[in-house]
């Protein structure tokens, strides 16, 4: 193969690896930033009727 063909096919690579992380580390900051606490009564509520269906 031509090492023009490969440099290009593993920079496309690199760019997409880096792009995917990019937003990943976005993804993760944005759901530790918004992030819900549970309420306990909700739970609480949720176990007396998990066999009410």
């Amino acid at each position: 193969m031509d090492p023009t063909l490969i440099k290009l096919a593993i920079g496309g690579i690199v760019l997409l690896g880096c792009i995917g992380l990019f937003f990943g580390i976005g993804l993760a900051l944005a759901a530790h930033k918004f992030a819900v606490k549970a309420n306990p009564k909700v739970e609480a509520v949720l176990e007396v009727l998990a066999g009410a269906q």
